[in-house]
């Protein structure tokens, strides 16, 4: 059986989707005769670019094209059919990336073509050529042969050296919209004789992140799973877990319940998914609430009664705390993939974005403005009168229980920073032990290992920013807190030590 990306391989420039500002250029350059020695492809996996080298490779050679494309039908299409022809020759760079190769190439290109008018050489990812590789290959590819056509190819055009740049033709491949992707899946699903459902084929289509390559690969995979595709089918076949979960683990992220963010983490990862999954859904969950809550849910995926409730559910968060959100969980990629505990990162990661929800000021306006409406329009009804003054008995503050203030002022501060100063800032504020008003200051304290970063001018400088943007009648105060290692007196006691040393040497 042939793999359904293999057996939908475009062989004309007409098959090739959503490409057409390449392929319009390549067409008109074989009708008029107007080919040059070297091309550069370049543009994400899956996009098309080996595919139209091949069609172009034989269309410049065919005898009787159409519209520019190959016939197929010709002596020459067919003796350039298949990866037989010494015509064409292929190079794999990322496993014949030597020099050795490329002389190869060099010492042969030389020899007229045996079928066509032209001999092309194809080389994909050709930026994993070894500097002495690409060296070789310099001087054939700005004077190659009347007969010869290169066609380089790859995934990193930034990796190739501005000589090898300056002497092809590029061309930019695009990614491809969702919707070019999906229609394209549901003519080739409709060939092969698979009912899937509208959801079913967007989802496949979303998962594919703009490669017809890799949307061919997973709707293989859910051929074989069902020839009646459903939503839920899908997401099986892919290892997601469904948006039940990640909105259940987002929900206790966004109000900071950290047992029921460690325990749904637990039972995600026990089902079998992969933490890095979970970081992605957690992230594309936050966008679609974003989009839903901003933009009239344009692009965002799901069942009727699915959006329904997302869109509901978006109105209970900001737009800055959805951003934060977003911006935590896109960025810990890296750290999992070097991690030996990624469950770890991701529980952390999990913790800090629900932190940060707690402390966003601007979310709870918006939840107290959502309770005032519905207490106003009777849905809540208000047991007590509410001109009878309400009782709060506060204990004598000390210096283990804070002013009843500081987590207001700290809270109004911190929105501050986030929205109007560099984000580098806010890790160091994370490591702010405790937060106290007293006698007109507001006092930060921190460990002693973490003392001299916050004092620095780019953290305390924001903070006293924040205070007097805020109208905050207070001064700044850093204090360190009792016990830990005070760096700063270890570094002392260093310098001291170095400077007798220096002392006794030259006695």
């Amino acid at each position: 059986m042939i793999a359904l990306y293999r057996k939908y391989r475009p062989t004309t420039f007409d098959e090739v989707i959503a490409q057409e500002h390449i392929t319009r250029t390549l067409i008109n350059q074989i009708k008029m005769d107007r080919i040059t020695h070297a091309y550069l492809f370049t543009g994400s996996r899956g996009t098309g670019k080996t595919t139209c080298a091949r069609i172009f490779a034989r269309a410049v050679n065919c005898v009787n094209n159409q519209n520019g494309s190959p016939c197929g039908e010709c002596a020459v299409c067919k003796a350039l059919k298949g990866n037989g022809s010494i015509d064409i020759v292929e190079l794999d760079a990322a496993s014949n990336n030597g020099v050795d190769q490329v002389r190869e190439i060099v010492d042969n290109v030389q020899y007229p073509p045996v079928s066509g008018k032209y001999k092309v050489y194809i080389i994909d990812e050709v930026h994993m050529l070894t500097a002495s590789a690409f060296n070789a290959l310099l001087k054939t590819l700005e004077e190659p042969p009347a007969h010869s056509i290169f066609i380089l190819a790859t995934t990193e055009v930034h990796k190739l050296p501005a000589t090898v740049l300056s002497r092809c033709m590029r061309f930019d491949f695009r990614l491809v919209e969702q919707e070019v992707l999906k229609n394209y899946l549901k003519s080739v699903y409709k060939v092969e004789g698979v009912v899937a459902s509208d959801d079913a084929l967007s989802l496949i289509a979303s998962s594919a992140e703009g490669s017809v390559r890799d949307m061919l690969s997973i709707a293989d995979r859910c051929l074989n799973y069902s020839s009646n595709l459903t939503y839920e089918e899908v997401l099986s076949v892919l290892g997601a877990s469904g948006k039940d979960k990640t909105r259940a683990l987002f929900n206790a992220i966004a109000r900071c319940q950290i047992g029921d963010i460690l325990s749904i983490i637990d039972d995600t990862v026990s089902a079998g998914k992969s933490v890095s999954l979970i970081a992605k859904d957690l992230c594309s969950y936050a966008r679609d609430l974003l989009v839903l809550k901003t933009a009239n849910g344009v692009g965002v995926i799901g069942a009727k009664d699915e959006l329904e409730k997302m869109t509901s559910e978006a109105q209970e968060y900001t737009p800055q705390q959805l951003v934060e959100i977003i911006n935590i969980f896109s960025s810990i990629d890296s750290e999992l993939r070097y991690s030996v505990s990624p469950r770890i990162v991701l529980e952390c990661s999990a913790l800090r974005a629900g932190r940060l929800a707690v402390v966003d000021l601007s979310a709870l306006e918006e939840r107290i403005t959502r309770l005032e409406n519905k207490i106003e329009s009777g849905q809540i009804a208000v047991t007590a009168p509410v001109d009878e003054p309400i009782h709060v008995a506060v204990s004598s503050p000390t210096r283990s229980a804070k002013p009843m203030d500081a987590r207001s002022v700290w809270g109004r501060i911190l929105t501050y920073v986030r929205l109007n100063e560099n984000t580098r800032v806010i890790p160091y504020l994370d490591r702010i032990k405790e937060v106290e008003v007293r006698d007109g200051k507001l006092i930060l304290w921190v460990e002693p290992n973490n003392f001299l970063q916050i004092v620095d001018e780019s953290v305390s400088g924001a903070v006293e920013r924040a205070i007097r943007a805020d109208g905050i009648n207070l001064k700044l105060m850093v204090n360190k807190v009792a016990g830990g290692v005070d760096m700063d007196s270890e570094i002392e006691k260093i310098k001291r030590l170095m400077d007798q040393a220096k002392i006794n040497v030259k006695k």
